[in-house]
């Protein structure tokens, strides 16, 4: 199955051990991010850290992990 996902989404998985964060790392679905959500989640990566208790590091490493399971495209909009 084919997702899109958003910012949204990818904060929410790296806000907290869930759902959400099992399904982005579970390898049936082919998941697809516009680049512009990585950028987004870089520039409130502080803010992500605080809310999650999680460091900054590890934000990111977890990042990179779910970056892995995912394909980039251009958001052109609408």
């Amino acid at each position: 199955m084919k997702l899109v996902l958003d910012t949204n989404v990818l904060i929410a998985a790296l806000m907290k051990e869930s759902a959400v964060r099992e399904l982005l790392l579970n390898p049936f679905f082919e998941l697809y991010v516009p680049e512009h959500c990585f950028e987004e989640v870089e520039r409130h990566i502080r803010e992500i850290s605080e809310r999650s208790r999680l460091s900054v590091d590890d934000i990111f490493l977890l990042l990179g992990v779910l970056m892995a399971s995912v394909r980039l495209f251009q958001w052109r909009g609408f």
